[in-house]
């Protein structure tokens, strides 16, 4: 049976657009095995897991369970490390170590904020994780073990493992912080280039899905203006005027405006239908049409 990934890989559906949406992350740490809902199935306490989470939903924040590739890292459930992200046009991260009671009470909302809340250590340095949620997906853990594996071999520090980063049939998938960037169909040499670009303050194009803080017609956007003037550094490029409504199949398209090279570029994004009908996860009950966002030629405004 063939699997959701090699179904995406096998019709080339495109990655731009893809990035679950958020406008900032909670990533806890919390080692050991994670259900299909990791948050609210694994070591962590189920009630404090679904409040946390439906407190971050209503904020726009994600939030995710974290661990090292490496089990022997020392760990305690009673000073868990808690990293704060806020993944906007100019991003910040804290890390902080909380106890039970501190964690139980922890408001994922700050992460909406533009101010960091002081909560921790201000630690704004490249990290990342990659998703090996093995019972949302199995794609993920097939494809994702290997590439933390070899990342954390190679950067020890920055490397964890993840929950669910949404968009499993793209694995191997990776978010990269603070900057909230998506990656996508990864292959251990594939990441290790998305890592060397991103430690240089630059974004990879070929495997980027988008940026989390951006809608998806947004996150199409920036990527085709990025490759119209060849820009690749992390904050080049800002989107400036985003439509009220989101592209419809066969519709006109919605026009997205970006700040890029002193220029307003100006980019068409339309969706379509992409047949075949197909198993969009490997657990799917039943196969669907995958609806597909797509950038015109970017216009220089002035």
């Amino acid at each position: 049976m063939s699997t959701c990934s090699a179904n995406a890989h096998a019709f080339a559906e495109p990655l731009a657009g893809t990035a679950s949406e958020a406008v900032g992350y909670v990533l806890v740490e919390q080692p050991g095995s994670w259900g299909r809902d990791a948050v609210t199935s694994s070591g962590l306490d189920p009630t404090i897991g679904a409040r946390l989470e439906e407190r971050a939903r209503t904020a726009g924040v994600k939030v995710l369970l974290m661990r090292r590739p490496t089990a022997a890292s020392a760990w305690s459930a009673s000073a868990r490390e808690v990293r704060l992200v806020h993944a906007g046009p100019r991003p910040w991260s804290e890390t902080c170590t909380l106890d039970e009671e501190q964690f139980a009470h922890l408001d994922p909302a700050v992460c909406a904020s533009r101010t960091p809340p002081g909560l921790g250590r201000r630690d704004d340095a490249p990290r990342w994780v990659v998703c090996t949620n093995a019972k949302r997906d199995r794609c993920c853990a097939q494809l994702g073990r290997p590439i933390a594996d070899t990342l954390a071999a190679i950067h020890p520090g920055p490397t964890w493992e993840s929950s669910h980063l949404g968009g499993h049939r793209f694995a191997g998938t990776m978010l990269l912080l603070p900057h909230g960037l998506l990656y996508g169909h990864l292959d251990v040499a594939a990441a290790l280039e998305v890592v060397t670009h991103h430690l240089a303050g630059r974004v990879e194009l070929d495997h980027l899905r988008g940026r989390g803080h951006l809608p998806a017609a947004a996150q199409v956007a920036e990527i085709a203006v990025r490759r119209a003037l060849r820009i690749t550094g992390h904050d080049e490029v800002e989107i400036t005027h985003l439509p009220a409504t989101t592209p419809q199949p066969d519709g006109p398209g919605v026009q997205v405006v970006a700040a890029a090279a002193g220029h307003q570029v100006q980019v068409t994004v339309s969706a379509r239908p992409d047949p075949p009908a197909r198993l969009l996860s490997c657990d799917a009950e039943a196969p669907e049409v995958p609806l597909v966002l797509e950038a015109g030629e970017a216009t220089v405004l002035g």
